[in-house]
């Protein structure tokens, strides 16, 4: 449910990103020490760190000064570029891997208890500076993990689409229509895409 910002900012969960940018990388740090304990793994300050005071599990919310756009018509490189910091900054952080980063604790709301490290928001590059990308495994990155949902649907789609584009469409519609339907059916993700 979509819902007025005035009423959205009152509510203890909140989306972060919409379809089509994302203008935060959110992360689920599920340790007591999820608050600090970024640094002592070397680790950018993030913008926003949000803690529930109950168990000291906290998202940690690094704020783009660039959004990545993840719309269908999306740049695949950068994409890919932004998929591959959020992968291994998640591992660097020993972050739930299996978090989509749909919706984070709010930071207006009152249970949370709220600071915020990092002023600045990153560019890719900035983030890309704190981890070692060459040491990452992306075989071993789940495919339905962050922004590499974008980029496995595309790469599924375009090469379906390479092929059926040689076919005998009547129209761009039925055109339009079909690749739709099949990056529906390859969006079985357990948070899909949008």
């Amino acid at each position: 449910v979509v819902r007025a910002k005035m009423d959205a900012i009152t509510k203890r969960y909140i989306q972060p990103n919409g379809p089509t940018h994302m203008y935060w990388l959110p992360f689920d740090v599920d340790r007591t020490t999820a608050s600090y304990d970024w640094d002592d793994r070397h680790c950018p300050p993030p913008n926003i760190v949000v803690v529930n005071p109950d168990n000291g599990h906290a998202h940690l919310l690094y704020g783009l000064e660039v959004p990545v756009r993840k719309a269908p018509d999306a740049q695949l490189k950068p994409l890919r570029y932004a998929a591959a910091v959020e992968w291994a900054l998640c591992k660097k952080l020993d972050a739930d891997i299996g978090y989509a980063g749909l919706i984070v604790k709010n930071p207006l709301h009152k249970d949370w208890l709220v600071s915020c490290p990092q002023d600045e928001p990153y560019s890719l590059g900035w983030l890309s500076d704190w981890v070692d990308l060459a040491r990452v495994d992306y075989r071993k990155r789940p495919a339905d993990y962050g922004l590499g949902r974008n980029v496995t649907v595309f790469n599924s789609l375009r090469h379906w689409a390479y092929r059926a584009v040689l076919q005998d469409w009547q129209s761009y519609d039925d055109w339009f229509e079909a690749c739709l339907t099949r990056a529906h059916s390859y969006n079985t993700f357990p948070s899909p895409l949008p």
